[in-house]
């Protein structure tokens, strides 16, 4: 398993990957039992693809423990045919992201029309229902089959029909996993941190193993005070994921602990203010940060008349709406592109070079985000912003090493700097007609 690990990018294009093969295999599988042929090739295949999916599922909400352990239990059962619908469903909705609707905990693997059903569930929708705003939270702490169960249930249960996010649970039960799961799942906006957990996994983590963070899980292991483990823990997810809002769930006196952690999480909750504060916690949080200061600034701007006292050919799109020639152009770009358009000399909207509202705002969220003390927006493109990072990052007659065959913009940027630059030679790869990597020989030398 793990040369085949390897052999892929990233974990979730193996997993989709994983996924797809097995729905392929689950249904020569069916169609060979329906025959009567031998199926032992096939059910081989399903194992093995199974297997290879074990160590990664427990680090993504959907299909979820349950779904998963049933899925198992129907292909150990000589079930193929309906082992195959219920991958098939499992697979449709990873592909085409039904999942997101939040109606997992409703789905019943035994119902042998369980794929057509969503998909007559996925046409009977608005297309703003067919997307709700979706994420996922990390619950770190040491619960049975039992608790786990009820904890989901609560979740589901609090949901309101108008609110505007939806979310389902990822639990683990150690820092180890924990770190695992926020470097493997891009849907996890929110962390909650309890006191009962451990440093190390009891699973086999060892097709992980580039993902684990052997210093922080044995710095946990090391800490007996709980408040402190939760600590180590906060602080190693704030590293490698700054923009995620982290909670403490404690029993002990929360003045003291807030105090003492106020920076390494959002809130801290005692367990007898009840799930339900924190539920609300997460939905506000995850609402702060969906915030768009200039973006919103900008579509108020857009429906506002503007009067045109200044040059410029575009003038929110008047010049282009009312032409006899080129009216194909609003047809293909859309109006509000037109009436997005902010260069009016008479101002109106914000600074980019100066910011004082809607764009210092944002930029003081983007900040956040990225953990940085400040975040700036660029002006132009990609190639303007190397030579904009070279130059903030370079003083004149800094030694920079530079690869020969990197972006021209570096290059430009070096000169604008006034840098001495040495150059490193990368090698060639002939068979792709392309440059690879400095080595580190070449780094030394």
């Amino acid at each position: 398993m793990e040369s085949r690990y390897h052999a892929y990018n990233s974990v979730w294009q193996m997993r989709a990957d994983a996924w797809c093969r097995l729905e392929d295999a689950a249904g020569q599988l069916a169609r060979l039992a329906a025959s009567g042929k031998p199926t032992d090739a096939r059910q081989a295949t399903c194992a093995d693809v199974l297997a290879q999916l074990i160590p990664v599922e427990p680090y993504w909400a959907f299909p979820g423990p349950a779904l998963f352990t049933k899925l198992q239990k129907i292909f150990n059962s000589g079930n193929y045919a309906k082992f195959a619908i219920a991958v098939g469903y499992i697979n449709h909705a990873l592909t085409h992201e039904t999942y997101r609707l939040g109606e997992a905990h409703l789905v019943d693997l035994d119902n042998d029309d369980i794929l057509a059903a969503d998909t007559v569930r996925m046409e009977g929708l608005s297309a703003a229902d067919r997307e709700p705003k979706y994420f996922e939270v990390l619950a770190i702490e040491t619960l049975t089959e039992a608790q786990e169960r009820h904890l989901r249930q609560q979740v589901h249960h609090w949901r309101r029909p108008d609110d505007e996010f939806i979310y389902e649970l990822v639990i683990v039960s150690s820092a180890e996993e924990a770190l695992i799961a926020a470097r493997l799942n891009a849907n996890l906006q929110a962390a909650v941190i309890g006191r009962q957990f451990t440093a190390h996994s009891s699973r086999d983590l060892s097709s992980l193993a580039d993902f684990i963070d052997a210093d922080v899980a044995d710095a946990v292991g090391q800490e007996t005070d709980p408040g402190a483990r939760a600590e180590i823990l906060a602080q190693a997810l704030r590293e490698l994921w700054p923009g995620l809002d982290r909670y403490l769930m404690t029993e002990v006196d929360v003045e003291r602990i807030a105090g003492r952690q106020g920076n390494s999480f959002r809130r801290v909750f005692h367990v007898r203010d009840g799930l339900l504060e924190l539920h609300l916690s997460l939905m506000q949080g995850i609402a702060d940060r969906y915030r768009t200061p200039f973006f919103s600034a900008l579509k108020e701007y857009s429906k506002r008349p503007t009067g045109v006292f200044h040059a410029l050919p575009i003038s929110q799109g008047k010049s282009i709406i009312g032409s006899h020639w080129i009216k194909d152009m609003v047809d293909f770009y859309g109006l509000d592109i037109f009436m997005a358009e902010t260069s009016a000399t008479c101002g109106g909207l914000d600074s980019l070079l100066e910011p004082t509202g809607p764009l210092r705002e944002a930029q003081e969220l983007a900040a956040k985000t990225f953990g940085s003390r400040q975040t700036f927006f660029v002006t132009n493109g990609t190639s303007t912003a190397n030579k904009i990072i070279t130059q903030s990052l370079v003083a004149p007659g800094d030694i920079v090493l530079l690869d020969r065959n990197c972006h021209q913009s570096h290059h430009y940027g070096m000169m604008l700097g006034g840098a001495n630059v040495v150059y490193l030679e990368a090698y060639a790869l002939n068979d792709y007609t392309i440059y690879g990597a400095v080595t580190l020989r070449e780094i030394k030398s």
